[in-house]
């Protein structure tokens, strides 16, 4: 049986990017295989531009065979399926297009900014631009938290529904504790989280998702050596760096 054979999802390489225009997208050298067995060949040079694309849309990149046998690419707002083998995923209702990966069109009709650094079938590891002369700005998670009960922060759309963790700048500027948790788990505390960062911390980490990418958050005046009896002053902001993706 073909949905059976291994070969169904392999994929190698296989780097997508996007050129300074924002519109462009690329796929770099490699291969891929459909769940049919039929192998997709990239030697670095497809790529298209987007046409007048749909703000504040998800696009999803997919290979396919060309006319002449070579990997072509399509992108498009169909999202990707469930995976078919592993984590190999096809355009929902066409199983000849092989996932690679997405990209967010924003509001000023340019695919925000991306490298794609880490190219392969699990663990692909996406990372945003910050700054404003590449037409994108920090995207905020969460900004200028000052309560003191548990927040629960959705990633969409800032992140994919293929992400599996957030890479994250966790700007604590508060005299509170913060712990990240997610909502499969318990509340974060200082004895439930991910992720912990003490008063004024700014540390970047790698945060899980659950199914429904979202995540949660508490200041706390409770630490790892006891509890601070001061006034909560200053915040806490969350700023999104990146994302990893299995295909």
């Amino acid at each position: 049986m073909p949905a059976l054979n291994p070969a169904n999802s392999v994929i190698r390489r296989l780097q997508i990017a996007v050129a300074f225009d924002g519109l462009t997208v690329s796929v770099g050298p490699g291969v891929c295989y459909t769940p049919d067995t039929i192998r997709l060949i990239s030697d670095g040079t497809a790529s298209l531009t987007l046409a007048s694309p749909t703000i504040s849309t998800w696009y999803h990149a997919y290979a396919y065979q060309g006319a002449d046998g070579t990997l072509a690419l399509e992108v498009v707002t169909t999202a990707p399926s469930a995976p078919y083998l592993g984590t190999a995923r096809t355009k929902t209702g066409d199983t000849t297009r092989r996932y690679l990966g997405s990209m967010y069109v924003g509001s000023n009709g340019k695919i925000r900014p991306f490298r794609h650094t880490i190219a392969g079938d699990i663990g692909n590891r996406i990372l945003f631009d910050a700054s404003t002369t590449a037409g994108s700005v920090p995207n905020p998670l969460l900004s200028g938290l000052v309560a003191t009960t548990v927040q629960t922060i959705a990633l969409n759309p800032i992140l994919p529904l293929t992400a599996k963790e957030a890479i994250c700048q966790i700007v604590n500027m508060s005299n509170r504790f913060v712990y990240i948790s997610r909502p499969g788990m318990a509340d974060p505390s200082v004895t439930n989280f991910q992720v912990m960062a003490g008063p004024s911390a700014c540390p970047i980490a790698d945060i899980m998702l659950d199914d429904s990418q979202r995540m949660t958050a508490i200041l706390s005046a409770n630490g790892l050596l006891g509890s601070i009896l001061a006034i909560l002053s200053g915040s806490l902001t969350i700023y999104s760096l990146g994302y990893t993706y299995d295909r």
